[in-house]
């Protein structure tokens, strides 16, 4: 009984065994990583800005959220950051006279995170109309975010500066964000704007 039973196993086994051996070279759909499109040509450009920084823009002429727009944003900024075979980055706040929001300070009493998304704060432009002028929205002015005006626009841009950082992250840095954690928190929840 012993060895019909071993032969048993054995030939279960051999029958097996090509089929696991596919199956583990070969992942299944559900197994595969989720990827973002691409971007059409214009809408994203990344240009290099010193020796590890980035100026990231997003251009458009159909609003469709300040949330989609700014994550898409930070997505991208976690590949770039990536690319650069950087483990995280800082975002360069673009402050202009008058601004009234406080100035954001490393707080080594605060809570620890991967990344802090209220932390992300692009600068925008748009045109309304046909009026040739671009109006600038910026989140530290104080003024409230002017949706109802971009979504009639006719053309926008969103922009923020990042610096790519190697090593460990500066976690007690509100503008730090680590490009692993924001890859995979913003890969299902991010499509490029058109």
């Amino acid at each position: 009984m012993k060895k019909t039973f071993g032969l048993a196993l054995t030939a279960v086994l051999t029958l097996a065994a090509p089929s696991f051996a596919q199956n583990a070279a070969t992942p299944a759909a559900s197994e595969t990583l989720p990827t973002v499109a691409p971007a059409a040509p214009g809408v994203f450009t990344a240009t290099k800005k010193g020796a590890n920084g980035y100026h990231l823009v997003v251009t458009g002429k159909k609003f469709t959220s300040r949330h989609d727009i700014e994550f898409y944003m930070a997505y991208r900024a976690s590949e770039i950051t990536q690319e650069q075979k950087g483990s995280w980055f800082t975002v360069t706040e673009s402050r202009a006279k008058g601004d009234t929001a406080p100035v954001s300070h490393r707080d080594p009493a605060a809570n620890r995170f991967s990344f802090r998304m209220e932390y992300f704060r692009p600068v925008w432009r748009y045109k309304t109309g046909a009026a040739p002028d671009w109006k600038r929205w910026s989140p530290f002015s104080g003024a409230a975010f002017p949706e109802a005006d971009l979504k009639s626009a006719s053309a926008y841009e969103a922009s923020i500066d990042i610096v790519v950082r190697k090593g460990f992250m500066d976690d007690a840095d509100p503008l730090a964000f680590e490009a692993g954690a924001v890859n995979d928190f913003l890969v299902n929840q991010v499509s490029p704007p058109q």
